[in-house]
């Protein structure tokens, strides 16, 4: 079965459908177990798709590289 952490690095893939077989059972089994990733996956929906209502012209494309930039070192950990 997958820890907490695990589960949080395949939210993101999870939502693009790019979780099968064992990877996708084991996450779903951790979700169903686990109140606190859950919670997190919640937050996770909701701040996804709040990010939609924004326009995209409101984020200058400086902060959107940035934002991917940290994105990108994180998900390298």
């Amino acid at each position: 079965m997958f820890g907490c952490r695990d589960v949080a690095s395949l939210m993101t893939d999870e939502r693009e459908g790019a979780l099968a077989g064992w990877t996708r059972t084991k996450y779903k089994a951790h979700l169903f177990i686990c109140v606190y990733c859950r919670r997190c996956k919640k937050q996770f929906d909701e701040a996804v798709s709040l990010s939609k209502e924004v326009p995209p012209e409101a984020v200058p494309s400086s902060v959107e590289e940035a934002a991917l930039e940290a994105f990108r070192a994180r998900e390298g950990k």
